[in-house]
């Protein structure tokens, strides 16, 4: 493993963290999670189920109306999650009831990337030759 692997490997393994947005249209492009309203539950339980709570996924496309998430995963209100695989809903902005922004959490991500590069070099060191007890050569044969 090279030296550029380990922070390819910190951002892949990252940590997120979730920050409250403003109820107004996302970005495109954006990831989020969004918090149904009871109302726009009940009114979306044709595309999505009944029950739902939070959605989350990636924001496609967006007006003044609302924006078009393609759906990664859902969350219902009994706290079961199920995984989507980028089926498109569009959400009415009066559907939702709050919405949080995916981002990555720079501290949590590099004490990640500080303990893999720890284990790593223990792997390392371990495995070097002469690294393990009783390889020094000395030390005797069976005692007659």
């Amino acid at each position: 493993m090279t030296r550029a692997t380990l922070p390819l490997c910190a951002l892949v393994a990252g940590c997120y963290t979730y920050r409250p947005l403003p109820i107004t249209v996302p970005p495109e492009g954006q990831r989020v999670s969004a918090q149904l309203t009871t109302e726009g539950s009940r009114n979306l339980t044709a595309q999505i189920g009944p029950e739902v709570l939070h959605l989350e996924g990636n924001v496609v496309e967006s007006d003044s109306t609302g924006f078009d998430l393609d759906v990664q995963q859902i969350e219902s209100y009994r706290g079961i999650r199920s995984d989507w695989h980028g089926e498109r809903v569009r959400l009415p902005l009066q559907a939702v009831a709050g919405m949080q922004q995916r981002r990555l959490s720079l501290g949590g991500t590099g004490l990640l990337a500080g303990a893999l590069a720890a284990g790593m070099y223990l792997i390392y060191r371990s495995l070097e030759p002469g690294s393990s007890e009783g390889s020094s050569g000395q030390g005797g044969g069976p005692v007659r």
